[in-house]
């Protein structure tokens, strides 16, 4: 992917810079729809968004910025491949619009390490959106993989069904 910087985005250090661009290229893979060009920005207001021209520029502003602590904070894989999803949305006319169907979407192309926290717009118990664990990713995958098959066999509430399944499955688990 070839990534270029805003210039408020290019004043970050060099090596947030690299930890930006490594997270972008290990989550392109899972996103083909995508144009190979990409301008990132900051934003403070949202952890990310993602807009692309009618000319197919596309610009993805993420909000990365150094902590009290020193350290800096990254926005997640999770909030990434959220907003890639939006670009496959917008490229493909086989993905339907939507944030809770760009959450499912994304859940059910992405491998469970990469689920690095909760998804944005589904419900989730508030417990799991508390304390998101590796096995939350991976019945939020399972879940969303099975969604997508009910959607192909013409299922309207697929989202609603991913929903109800993991709040039940979390809730017994």
């Amino acid at each position: 992917m070839e990534i270029s910087w805003t210039r408020k985005a290019r004043r970050l250090p060099e090596e947030v810079r690299e930890e930006i661009s490594r997270r972008l290229n290990t989550l392109q893979p899972y996103f083909p729809e995508l144009k190979p060009q990409v301008k990132i920005g900051l934003t403070r207001f949202l952890e990310g968004f993602v807009f692309q021209s009618n000319s197919g520029s596309v610009k993805l502003k993420l909000d990365v910025r150094k902590q009290k602590n020193g350290a800096w904070r990254y926005p997640t894989y999770w909030t990434i491949a959220h907003e890639l999803m939006h670009l496959a949305q917008f490229n493909s006319h086989s993905i339907p619009g939507g944030e809770r169907t760009c959450d499912i979407f994304a859940l059910a192309r992405l491998p469970p390490r990469f689920i690095d926290e909760s998804p944005t717009y589904l419900f989730v118990p508030p417990d799991a959106r508390a304390t998101w664990r590796e096995r939350d990713a991976e019945l939020a995958h399972t879940l969303a993989e099975l969604a997508l098959r009910k959607l192909a066999d013409g299922e309207a509430s697929y989202a609603s069904f991913w929903e109800d399944e993991f709040e039940h499955s979390y809730e017994t688990a």
